[in-house]
């Protein structure tokens, strides 16, 4: 077995490119070995083997055969190789468990394929309904505590056969796709928790209505964002914080209606507001840096804004950079932080 810190990063890469931004948040706790063995008709077989702590682990060995076939196309994407593609993976538990919100993305699989297996006739509801029923509960509480919209209504694995018998799901495929779309929602806000469990540090309401309300929808999107447009709109949330900032602190009769050089500064010119109130409030060159910081968040936010190829990353840092940039100057006009 080979592995490189880069076959993990290419799978997950390959898997965004695809969308499937649940299969590449299941890996970002893994390693991936890749290797070959003997075919069952001779020649080279590659062998993808995915190696994650618990509950991922399970979650990975869990999912469906065409899921587990596309990471391991993903882990070879970028591999050349004179032998026989995989179409499987080989899951290894490593390490301790993990806890807290990173595991609601693996316990909502989880939850999703038991239901799917016990509607298809691959496990007995009596041999798996105990683990289905502690889960759900755990799912109600986590799901609640970070604002993850969860509705699934079904208290145990009995309940939802009930409901499969009463609403005339005879088929597996309509049980499937009511499963599907149940944990769609939600699935899709646990990616981001995988990526950041613990959300931006919370901080005091400043008392500006549109301040404060501006970044409270930008901390929920944080929470939820799994695509590049979502991310962008971080940052469009940013500079809105911040063109409320100015509005809130910049008066003209105190400020001036004009900058330094003369323009005039608008109604929703957020830099120049800013910086006519902080050129009044902290003036000279023993302030320079403070300026600059609020200088740097709006660039920021501006930046993320038109940057199409938005990640993460940028969206975390731009949120932490406006929320700097509240409270800087929340403590120069007194407000609580």
């Amino acid at each position: 077995m080979t592995h490189t810190d880069s076959d993990g990063e290419t799978a997950r890469a390959f898997l965004d490119s695809l969308r499937r931004s649940d299969l590449s948040a299941l890996l970002l706790h893994a390693r991936i070995e890749i290797g070959v063995t003997i075919g069952d008709f001779g020649g080279w077989q590659m062998v993808v083997v995915v190696r994650a702590p618990q509950p991922f682990a399970e979650a990975i060995s869990k999912l469906p055969d065409h899921d587990r076939k596309r990471i391991a196309e993903a882990a070879l994407s970028k591999r050349t190789y004179d032998g026989t593609p995989a179409t499987d993976i080989i899951v290894k538990t490593v390490g301790d468990p993990m806890d807290g919100p990173a595991t609601l993305l693996p316990d909502l699989i989880l939850h999703r394929e038991m239901m799917v297996a016990v509607a298809t006739g691959q496990q007995q509801i009596q041999e798996v309904d105990d683990y289905y029923i502690a889960r759900q509960a755990r799912l109600i509480e986590g799901c609640a505590a970070v604002g993850i919209k969860y509705e699934n209504p079904h208290t145990s694995l009995w309940d939802w056969y009930h409901f499969w018998k009463a609403q005339g799901m005879d088929t597996y495929a309509d049980r499937r796709s009511y499963v599907r779309t149940l944990f769609a929602g939600p699935v899709s806000s646990a990616v981001g928790r995988v990526h950041n469990p613990s959300p931006v540090a919370e901080r005091e309401p400043t008392g500006w209505e549109r301040v404060d309300r501006s970044l409270g929808k930008a901390k929920a999107l944080l929470v939820t964002a799994s695509t590049e447009e979502e991310w962008q709109t971080i940052g469009l949330l940013g500079r809105e914080v911040l063109i409320s900032l100015g509005q809130a602190v910049f008066d003209p009769a105190v400020h001036g209606d004009k900058d330094e050089a003369g323009t005039r500064i608008g109604s929703t010119d957020a830099r120049r507001q800013l910086f006519a109130w902080l050129y009044h409030q902290m003036p000279g060159g023993d302030n320079k840096e403070i300026r600059a910081h609020i200088k740097a968040s709006i660039d920021l936010a501006v930046h993320l804004q038109h940057r199409r190829t938005a990640t993460r990353q940028m969206a975390e840092l731009c949120l932490e950079a406006t929320s700097s940039a509240v409270s800087v100057v929340a403590i120069i006009a007194g407000r609580p932080v």
